[in-house]
């Protein structure tokens, strides 16, 4: 009797261990993993190029499918020369021709040639505005949507120009027709992902100038109530956003809005107020998505230069 009770709970042990097991097992695996660096403003000077590296190298650690881009990723073709600004495509083509896995960019404000009078650039130029990138890059129109894995990506230009030659926060009505359209084709069930440069929803504006502050035209995109019309009735579950080097996370209307901080963190000169030099690690599920903020360890190297900003 007594090596019966003993044979019993030995193989309750057991039962209850492959129990476990079998729980742990069933735990959910994410789909696929993505990396989303924004904000990286290449650049010779201040170390840019070697910060870039180890942000890339960091990434790719985490052995993502693919690397998302949220803009800005030279450090300026707003006011340059075409010839700064061509050197700073070159070393951006550099920085990104070894990498094995895909690329998908998202354009900046900074990415914009010759937008600002003192660039002495004629907007009759062949480069001028989003061309420089979009020759530099290959691509026909600066936004644009793709498939992975059962999920929809949307990258979306919120580069809108003043007729003083400045830029704001916009979606233009071509690309709003474009995005309903594209929605439309991929239906409701598909789960979304978005990237803008531009945020579409941030407190940034309220927390860093105060909560009743007028928020100007070139911190959010100026429209976009009417981005959120469009994409309200469809699976949309995050969007990516850069641009204020800050990185927040709002959740509304069954969306996940993340302003993703900053590869170049205070434009290489060190944190951005509270923000450390980083970028988001994005695992994807089947029908949700869970992000982390990967502090990549750089620490800035003094130099004389400090009057990019």
């Amino acid at each position: 009797m007594q090596r019966f009770s003993h044979f019993f709970l030995l193989t309750l042990a057991v039962v209850m261990l492959l129990s476990i097991s079998t729980c742990v097992q069933k735990e959910p695996q994410p789909i696929f993993r993505f990396c989303y660096l924004t904000d990286l403003h290449i650049q010779p000077e201040r170390h840019a190029i070697e910060g870039s590296n180890q942000a890339l190298t960091r990434a790719l650690e985490l052995e993502p499918e693919m690397i998302l881009t949220g803009g800005d990723l030279i450090m300026d073709a707003l006011g340059q020369s075409y010839g700064r600004a061509d050197s700073l495509y070159q070393l951006w083509e550099q920085l990104t021709s070894t990498l094995d896995i895909p690329i998908h960019n998202t354009i900046g404000n900074h990415e914009v040639f010759g937008l600002y009078e003192r660039s002495g650039i004629s907007p009759d130029h062949p480069e001028y505005g989003k061309q420089m990138y979009m020759n530099r890059l290959g691509m026909d129109k600066p936004y644009y949507s793709f498939d992975h894995k059962g999920w929809h990506f949307i990258i979306l230009d919120a580069i809108g120009f003043t007729e003083s030659r400045r830029y704001y926060g916009h979606i233009d009505s071509l690309q709003l027709l474009w995005l309903a359209e594209d929605l439309a084709a991929v239906g409701t069930e598909t789960p979304v992902i978005m990237s803008t440069h531009i945020p579409l929803v941030s407190v940034y504006p309220q927390l860093a100038r105060g909560s009743q502050a007028p928020v100007g035209r070139g911190y959010i995109v100026t429209n976009s109530h009417e981005v959120m019309e469009i994409i309200d009735p469809y699976n949309v579950k995050l969007v990516l956003q850069g641009h204020l080097h800050h990185l927040e996370e709002i959740y509304a209307r069954g969306i996940h809005f993340v302003t993703a901080g900053a590869v170049s963190a205070r434009w290489w000169l060190g944190p951005y107020e509270e923000t450390e030099e980083g970028f988001l690690n994005v695992e994807v599920f089947a029908d949700s998505v869970v992000w982390e903020y990967v502090d990549y360890a750089w620490e800035i190297i003094e130099e004389a230069d400090s009057t990019q900003e």
